[in-house]
């Protein structure tokens, strides 16, 4: 089985980790740790990494819009599409209070965690913690890694059971994160290339439509007339066309599917562009608790 090299945003034990180990099961070669978002792009970009994978959104946080921005930056048109889609997985998060042995919570002054994390524990925080300073850091896992070094135990972190075990910490509380089904999607990225992934169920396209009235009606519409469910729709500006916008779609079809066909034909006797960010498989919701 061919082993590939992964770009994530983060260090050991974080949450990209997870999602690129369950994705990707054996067929790792090794995991490239990025500091932040752009850098796992630029690791693409210079063929450093085979694919990526990164996190669009979560149910409580929301959607990260810095990763569709680097998206939509990269696809001008469909002759110089840079990144192509294809996969995507989804994964419960369950956030966990760790700190150094013997921690108790009347010790706790600081809370050191990946703003997503911080939000997505908001409630047991306000109960719990109400007077400690939260301290934004760049990942789950390094704010554990940052508790371990500074061997203090007023300052804990917010981060996966795993990175706990990896730093040899000790859990203080699990589950902490204010929804029980506390999940976050994460897509797989490579260059693109125009081969297609077999038994394609979902696409990702970006559609720029007319200034005509009911133009972004009539671009869904090409879709939901031939029961083609629009998962997600969101809307991002042009740059340097103010109030100018492009849509960002994910609809669940394969690009293959006569239906989706006929649709993006639709979409051309429109006169609206677009431009296909990929084909892939659509991963199903973990089990609802």
């Amino acid at each position: 089985m061919p082993k590939f090299n992964i770009a994530i945003q983060g260090d050991r034990g974080s949450f990209h980790e997870i999602a690129a180990e369950k994705y990707f099961k054996e067929n790792i070669k090794d995991i490239i740790y990025c500091r932040n978002f752009l850098d796992v792009f630029r690791d693409l970009d210079s063929k450093k990494t085979d694919y990526a994978v990164v996190a669009t959104g979560n149910n409580r946080y929301g959607d990260i819009n810095h990763v569709y921005d680097i998206l939509l930056d990269s696809t001008l048109d469909q002759d110089s599409m840079h990144y192509q889609i294809i996969g995507e997985i989804y994964i419960n998060i369950n956030q966990c209070l760790i700190g150094l042995k013997g921690t108790k919570l009347k010790d706790i002054r600081e809370v050191h965690s990946q703003s997503p994390a911080i939000i997505q524990s908001m409630n047991y925080i306000k109960t719990n913690l109400q007077n400690c300073l939260l301290v934004n850091e760049d990942d789950t896992a390094l704010s554990c890694k940052k508790v371990k070094e500074l061997k203090d135990k007023s300052k804990v972190a917010i981060a996966s059971k795993e990175a706990a075990e990896l730093y040899d910490l000790e859990i203080l509380a699990e589950n902490i994160q204010d929804d029980i089904n506390n999940l976050t999607r994460f897509i797989v990225i490579k260059l693109f290339d125009k081969a297609q992934v077999q038994g394609a169920t979902k696409t990702t396209l970006i559609v720029r439509t007319t200034h005509k009235p009911g133009s972004l009606v009539n671009s869904l519409n090409a879709f939901s007339k031939r029961n083609i469910n629009i998962a997600f729709l969101q809307s991002f500006p042009i740059p340097n066309r103010p109030f100018e916008y492009r849509f960002y779609l994910e609809v669940e079809s394969g690009i293959k599917d006569m239906d989706m066909i006929e649709a993006l034909v639709e979409l051309k006797q429109l006169k609206f562009e677009y431009v296909i960010l990929g084909s892939y498989k659509k991963a199903f919701l973990p089990k609802v608790i």
